[in-house]
């Protein structure tokens, strides 16, 4: 493992915003990831995981505590002829192809999500219609309430639209087991090519960003459509805009800070909500030191 050490986030971020932690920790195995925790939570200490780095908005003024990446926990192993496990630190993308090739389907959805296992599970990740509770038959997780490791099955996880049961700040996601049926790989990578298309067509890929700011309210009503209708792209505070592409997407024009993303995102919660009455809940989450001000965006019951 690396030594601790202070480190600023930003780098490990796909929106490149993020202060410094106090000290940031990159386990290469299982062990070390509940080695750490478990050392961390005797002294009193804050810890917190970060995954692939999407999905979240870290505080430019920093992050207390200690920052556990699981970038370096991404072993992937195929058990039986149609299930796979990895580590939470995996990425999707990578997932979906190391699926493809043994000619496993239902990963074909993740090829455009540039998250981890790990988080993908905390936030049942989904897209084309899919999303990880199709194909999750169990995850293993370190419990450092009870000190124990768990594996817990989908039913027990209780998957809803872009969350779990499992709470990050108390569970860590150490692996999962996906159940794939099978399928000729020609066929899958012809889905997977699809998938990718669409994402180059549809998201501002030339930017960095979070992936999609705000859960759809509702399955026909998606939240990129109501921004959009409601004049929302272009809307720019600092240097964070709303991407022309997608309305859905907040980018990053170069040195952007989380208070100016946290006041975007207020900007098109009522642009929307003057517009059509509804409420749009952000889909990332937050980390670090956030103002009152700069949290009203996520304080929404619900968000």
């Amino acid at each position: 493992m690396e030594n601790a050490s202070p480190e600023t986030l930003a780098r490990y971020t796909t929106l490149k915003i993020g202060g410094k932690a106090h000290s940031l920790c990159q386990p290469t195995s299982v062990e070390e990831m509940v080695e750490t925790v478990s050392r961390l939570e005797q002294k009193g200490e804050p810890w917190h995981i970060l995954g692939g780095g999407s999905n979240i908005l870290i505080s430019s003024k920093g992050v207390e505590g200690t920052v556990i990446r699981t970038a370096q926990i991404v072993a992937i192993s195929q058990l039986e002829n149609n299930v796979l496990e990895a580590g939470a630190g995996a990425r999707l993308p990578h997932l979906a192809r190391y699926a493809a090739v043994r000619g496993l389907a239902g990963l074909e959805f993740a090829v455009g999500i540039p998250g981890t296992v790990g988080g993908g599970v905390i936030m049942n990740a989904g897209a084309h219609g899919s999303c990880m509770a199709d194909i999750i038959e169990t995850v293993t997780v370190y419990d450092a309430g009870t000190k124990s490791i768990q594996t817990l099955s989908k039913n027990e996880l209780d998957f809803q639209y872009r969350r779990s049961k499992l709470d990050p700040a108390k569970q860590v996601v150490l692996s999962a087991k996906f159940r794939l049926p099978s399928d000729e790989p020609d066929k899958i990578e012809s889905r997977i090519r699809a998938n990718e298309e669409y994402r180059w067509r549809t998201q501002p890929l030339g930017f960095p960003n979070a992936g999609s700011t705000f859960k759809n309210p509702e399955p026909k009503r998606g939240a990129g459509l109501l921004l959009d209708q409601a004049g929302a792209k272009g809307l720019t505070i600092g240097n964070a805009a709303v991407s022309a592409v997608h309305a859905n997407f907040v980018i990053n024009l170069g040195g952007a800070t989380s208070d100016q993303v946290s006041e975007l995102l207020k900007k098109m919660q009522e642009t929307v909500h003057n517009a059509f009455q509804v409420r749009l809940h952000p889909e990332w989450k937050i980390l670090g030191t956030f103002s009152d001000t700069e949290r009203e965006a996520w304080e929404a019951p619900g968000s």
